[in-house]
């Protein structure tokens, strides 16, 4: 179960990047690397520290420089920086688990693909992304301990976008119901709790009650059992009775103030890490506005796609999201940073 963090600031922004410089000193990244090898159980635990130190800190400190210049710079190429920017995050992440990361070429490619060839009534939600079978996406996604993924696997914007918390009021609005929804989690005693949900949002994924907890069952460890209550349910909700521990169930994600949400699968099973979902979509709008600019500057500056509203909702979003979902697989803890409410 992964603990949680609460950091009150009045720029979260700014206070999760100073998070960071902990991983920008020597000392503390050579101590932080350290134990991590000792943890994985490697040899030469030293020598992989001092060859690892460098390439993690310079890695951090690189992506930094990505975002700070996306924070700066017009929605034209914004989306190239922020990809690069998390390339940069993602190589970290990887090496304070591989400290002989990259060891082949190989690994060094996107490990991602577009079509070549836009159609001429290009949508950017039914883009795809394409799963190659080697690159940095594969190691960032193996190291997350994301399902296996075949190669020219595809998947469709529309579908990623579908299962990202802060995008739910603009993806509904485009597309129409989104494949995560609010989740309330009431406590009822130790290992006892009860889960809400609003039947609009399962009925909207074409699930029915019993099909829900199935799902819920089927993702949650042994020693944990969903059920329905015998004492009714309120008014345009869904409640689902828990027993065990529920804390770190696959299903639920996050938004920045910490909510929880309930999501579910892509197609029959697959659950993709939410980083590996960010970093899918940041391939395919880089991809867009380096090699498809004149298409890009249109679609951006002339807002004569409604995708426009989406993919400005998804920068804005990813930006502050994926360093901080990077800042929580380093911690291994869950870090919310929050505005807090002064009373008037």
């Amino acid at each position: 179960m992964q603990a949680t963090v609460r950091i009150p600031t009045e720029q979260p922004y700014r206070k999760l990047w100073d998070t960071f410089v902990y991983f920008e000193n020597e000392q503390t990244t050579s101590e932080f690397l350290r134990n991590r090898y000792t943890e994985s159980g490697f040899e030469n635990v030293q020598k992989h520290v001092y060859q690892a130190t460098p390439k993690f800190i310079f890695s951090i400190k690189q992506a930094r420089e990505y975002y700070r210049a996306a924070e700066a710079c017009d929605i034209l190429t914004k989306p190239l920086l922020l990809y690069y920017g998390m390339m940069a995050l993602s190589k970290a992440l990887i090496t304070s688990h591989d400290p002989d990361y990259p060891s082949t070429t190989s690994v060094l490619k996107h490990g991602l693909s577009t079509r070549k060839l836009k159609r001429e009534e290009y949508a950017f939600a039914d883009d795809e992304v394409r799963v190659q079978k080697d690159g940095i996406f594969h190691v960032l996604h193996k190291t997350l301990g994301g399902p296996p993924l075949e190669n020219q696997q595809r998947f469709a914007m529309k579908e990623l976008l579908a299962v990202i918390p802060e995008l739910i009021p603009t993806y509904q609005r485009l597309y129409g119901q989104a494949k995560v929804g609010t989740l309330d989690i009431l406590r009822e005693e130790e290992r006892r709790a009860r889960w809400k949900l609003q039947r609009t949002f399962v009925a909207g994924c074409d699930k029915t009650r019993d099909e829900l907890v199935d799902i819920l069952n089927r993702y949650s460890g042994e020693e944990t059992r969903f059920f329905y209550p015998e004492d009714g349910e309120e008014a345009g909700m869904f409640a689902v009775a828990v027993e065990g521990e529920d804390a770190g169930h696959p299903l639920i994600l996050y938004d920045f103030s910490g909510r929880p949400h309930l999501r579910f699968p892509h197609g029959e099973d697959l659950l993709l890490p939410e980083l590996t979902v960010h970093y899918m979509i940041m391939f395919v709008l880089g991809m867009l506005c380096r090699y498809e600019t004149e298409r890009w500057g249109e679609m951006i500056l002339t807002f004569s796609s409604h995708d426009t509203f989406v993919i400005n909702d998804f920068l804005n979003v990813s930006m502050r999201k994926f360093p901080n979902l990077i800042l929580d697989q380093l911690c291994r803890e869950r870090t919310i940073f929050y505005t807090p409410h002064h009373p008037h």
